[in-house]
């Protein structure tokens, strides 16, 4: 009864009805897909406001004094909402994703090169990482914390979230200490914090004097950021060399392909090129990721998609959200942050469009999650761009939206993360039933999941329990 869904069979009816010929099968099949996604979103839609018209006729019976998170909501009234929001939506999606997003390609993960829906999910974590550093730190200069104890909680921080990146790679894979996976996730976000929270708290003036002249008024968040830009041209000097020059005895300079049999075996012990051969250098074969999309589909030897050289495009990804994270700390209208945040967001794209010569192969440097190329890096920081705006427009800028459901997930990313990992083959949160075979039955369990990840998430926060790092 599972194996054709209710809209498979209403498009096959229609096109049995009106006598289209089964070449019009395939727009068949689209509306299927697009009609269960929007019989599930217009449901969970229901549901959330049901659930926020009963949340305000209780507050207009129950009103008190409180504020809504308890008082913890006013270490962080000052934050934007828009910034908790963002990473809400992002570790919702990640869940989402993790849990098998329906079985729909286009939600998962690009084998190789490419962007699928999926592949925004990781590089928005870095990208706010970024934009909240420059407001943390002038936090803690506010509060005259020393620069070198900013320092040593950035060392402590990184550390532990390295560590228990390691900890969770033993979820999936093996414990044996001769073949535990070293990078991850998590170690990837440890290294880039890392780098650019040390850099930037070094750097970063205790004091900010304004620029004189109308021209340095208008660039103020951009010569604020200097530094930074110094960096971003270092490291992607540096990732470009190493990417086109270090390589392989027996394997082709600036060979960017998964190897295996991939383009009639050209290739097939240079999986990853200059990256993977890092990896098997450095780390050892068995300390890398072993069963990656790319790896099942061309064969070759294993190559980590969080692996040593992406570490270097990932800090320079953090380094942009820094930028953006100035202009929000230095401009102070809600039109001059959002119109800064678009224009980047446009110079972005078009620049990674052009590194990947506008198609998904056969451009200079193509858009590849695996590799975290630099078009890569470009064109998500800007779909990160678009969405912080928007999130900020509606939140911060005409206040008609409080975040959620997002908002309470983006104040304990960490926890939902941590506890989506742990929890990831664990009843309630996943169930299997006979003969589960269609996209509509996938969708509705990993739509469960998430849902349940959410209540959790709205009840920590209902009961002030923040986990932080």
């Amino acid at each position: 009864m599972f194996r054709k869904c209710f809209f498979e069979k209403a498009a096959k009816a229609v096109r049995q009805a009106v006598g289209l010929p089964p070449r019009m099968s395939w727009f068949f099949k689209i509306c299927s897909v697009m009609g269960a996604l929007l019989l599930v979103l217009a449901v969970l839609f229901g549901i959330w406001v049901l659930y926020g018209l009963g949340k305000l006729i209780m507050s207009r019976i129950w009103r008190t004094g409180k504020l809504r998170y308890g008082d913890k909501e006013l270490a962080i009234q000052q934050r934007l909402r828009a910034l908790d929001t963002f990473r809400g939506i992002a570790i919702v999606f990640m869940i989402f994703v993790n849990d098998g997003a329906g079985g729909y390609w286009w939600l998962e993960h690009a084998t190789w090169n490419g962007l699928a829906a999926g592949d925004l999910v990781f590089p928005a974590f870095l990208w706010i990482m970024g934009v909240c550093i420059p407001l943390s730190v002038k936090s803690a200069f506010a509060k005259g914390i020393p620069r070198w104890k900013i320092l040593l909680h950035i060392l402590r921080r990184s550390i532990m979230m390295f560590l228990l990146g390691v900890s969770l790679n033993t979820v999936y894979g093996s414990n044996m200490l001769g073949e535990l996976r070293i990078f991850g996730v998590l170690q990837r976000l440890a290294v880039a914090y890392l780098v650019v929270a040390g850099f930037y708290a070094l750097t970063a003036p205790k004091y900010y004097t304004p620029p004189r002249g109308a021209c340095g008024q208008a660039f103020k968040d951009v010569l604020a950021c200097v530094w930074c830009w110094a960096l971003v041209g270092v490291l992607v000097a540096v990732h470009t060399a190493i990417t086109f020059i270090v390589h392989h005895p027996d394997c082709p300079a600036g060979y960017l392909g998964p190897g295996g049999k991939h383009d009639e075996w050209v290739a097939p012990e240079c999986s990853g090129g200059a990256a993977g051969y890092i990896d098997r250098l450095l780390l050892g074969d068995a300390h890398l990721y072993q069963n990656s999309d790319a790896r099942r589909l061309y064969g070759g030897p294993p190559t980590d998609p969080e692996g040593l050289l992406g570490c270097v495009t990932s800090a320079v990804q953090a380094l942009l959200g820094v930028q953006a994270g100035a202009t929000a700390l230095l401009q102070r209208s809600h039109r001059a942050r959002v119109a800064r945040w678009l224009a980047a967001a446009l110079a972005f794209a078009l620049a990674g469009a052009l590194l990947a010569g506008c198609s998904r192969d056969y451009g200079l440097l193509p858009i590849n999650k695996n590799l975290w190329s630099m078009s890569f890096v470009l064109v998500t920081t800007a779909c990160s761009l678009a969405l912080l705006s928007i999130c900020y427009t509606f939140t911060d800028a005409w206040r008609i939206w409080g975040g959620e459901p997002f908002r309470a997930p983006g104040l304990n990313a960490i926890a939902l993360y941590v506890g989506h990992s742990v929890c990831a083959h664990l009843f309630p949160f996943h169930w299997r039933i006979p003969h589960m075979r269609t996209h509509s039955v996938y969708l509705i369990e990993a739509v469960w999941g998430t849902a349940l990840w959410v209540i959790i998430a709205h009840i920590m926060a209902k009961k002030k329990v923040f986990i932080t790092l």
